[in-house]
């Protein structure tokens, strides 16, 4: 398929300054958008203590949580492309006002399930609409900033999202001490809070419709996007270990849900701070390269973390991997936003997205096969193989010709590409 090449800059008589390269020129709406999902985020401790919670207040044991996950994983898988379906076929914004109202409502009932099967009809639910509403997010920032400051818009959600899920974890941590259902509580309001401001505020911009547009068979004959896609969902399938098998890991050394907490908040203050630091280095070196590079370090450093006793082990190794996880996903959305087509982009982001629910639909039996076969030691083992793998096929993507010459986070010198 064809790709628009990414606009070259004018080089300025002077570089900008440290604020100016993060966070300078970006549009009104980028803006709104920013602030609503740092807001809405903050919720997002119900995501993290799911499993914590089913396994400690409802007392599920480890394989009937890994039931309610995977249900949370189907319904994350077909949310994303769905929500990306939704904000080409209909409008940014109305896509993400339906996710915001609709995660609402299963979250809160998801909180009151009162049996399995209840539990598992409302993780479905819950995992459809938690997420539906970012490709029409990712979409709408990439519509309405110029192209050179496409990727660093992309990396910048990515920066607040994490540093909102650092204040949740740590509320979350001291709300799940007293009450769980305070968790659902809390998320629903805001979630609504976030739908409403978009409602108030945004205008999004006039573009074609996709009226009769085979949206995601395109996406999908699109192999460079196909063959990274996967790339992902081998990353994101590693990645949820830390949300599938590190708390069960975690509970059985005895850690506490306010040090679960604490380290849970290990991970996005790490984000929040290595990217800051590290966005421009990132953003400078071709995109794939980081992203093999990213990909690698985390199924190392997850492996360190999970063979841990101790809640210091855990606290002291999650920065490992979490690098891994910054390098990667401060430049990939960046990849997704140039391969697209304008009219496509939330199809794209969908599709791409959908890793992400894929990942939790699989890893909580992966991790139950390997475990039963030969202990965590063999799912770490495998962590690392799986991601050395998908590693290497990020950089034969790098080395393969690129359908254009785009540099790595499109506002670098001409030359560079992905």
């Amino acid at each position: 398929m064809t790709t628009a090449t990414a606009s070259t800059p004018t080089t300025p008589a002077t570089a900008p300054g440290w604020w100016a390269h993060r966070f300078g020129g970006m549009s009104r709406t980028f803006w709104i958008l920013f602030a609503g999902t740092g807001l809405s985020r903050l919720g997002f401790f119900v995501i993290p203590f799911m499993t914590f919670w089913l396994v400690n207040d409802r007392h599920l044991n480890a394989g009937q949580a890994a039931v309610v996950m995977t249900c949370f994983g189907a319904g994350w898988t077909l949310g994303m492309p769905a929500g990306g379906w939704l904000a080409d076929r209909t409008g940014r914004k109305g896509a993400i006002i339906a996710a915001g109202l609709l995660s609402a409502g299963a979250y809160l009932l998801l909180g009151a399930a009162p049996t399995m099967p209840w539990l598992c009809a409302a993780a479905v639910a819950a995992g459809a609409t938690f997420d539906a509403g970012r490709p029409a997010v990712q979409a709408l920032m990439t519509d309405t900033v110029t192209p050179g400051r496409q990727a660093t818009a992309l990396g910048l959600l990515y920066w607040v999202m994490n540093a909102s899920r650092f204040v949740s974890c740590l509320a979350g941590g001291v709300l799940a001490s007293h009450d769980f259902r305070i968790l659902f509580i809390v998320n629903a309001v805001l979630n609504v809070a976030f739908a409403a401001a978009v409602a108030r505020t945004v205008t999004e911009p006039a573009r074609t419709r996709t009226i009769g547009t085979p949206m995601l068979r395109t996406v999908l004959a699109d192999r460079r996007m196909a063959a990274f896609t996967l790339v992902t969902l081998v990353f994101f399938v590693v990645h949820t270990q830390s949300v599938v098998t590190l708390p069960i890991i975690m509970d059985q050394a005895g850690v506490t849900p306010v040090w679960y907490g604490i380290i849970l908040a290990a991970d996005p203050l790490a984000v929040v701070v290595a990217q800051l630091l590290l966005q421009r280095q990132l953003t400078s070196r071709p995109a794939y390269v980081v992203c093999a590079a990213g990909i690698a370090t985390v199924g190392a450093g997850l492996a360190v973390t999970g063979m841990g006793t101790s809640t210091a082990w855990f606290l002291a190794t999650t920065p490992l991997w979490v690098c891994g996880e910054v390098a990667v996903l401060a430049v990939a959305p960046g990849i997704v936003a140039h391969l697209a087509p304008p009219h496509l982009r939330g199809a794209y982001f969908g599709v791409w997205g959908a890793t992400l629910g894929a990942s939790a639909l699989l890893a909580p039996g992966i991790a139950a096969v390997f475990i039963d076969a030969g202990g965590a030691d063999l799912l770490w083992a495998c962590c690392i193989a799986a991601t050395l793998c998908a590693a290497a096929a990020c950089l034969r993507l790098h080395h393969q010709p690129q359908p254009a010459t785009l540099t790595a986070a499109g506002a670098h010198p001409k030359g560079q590409t992905l």
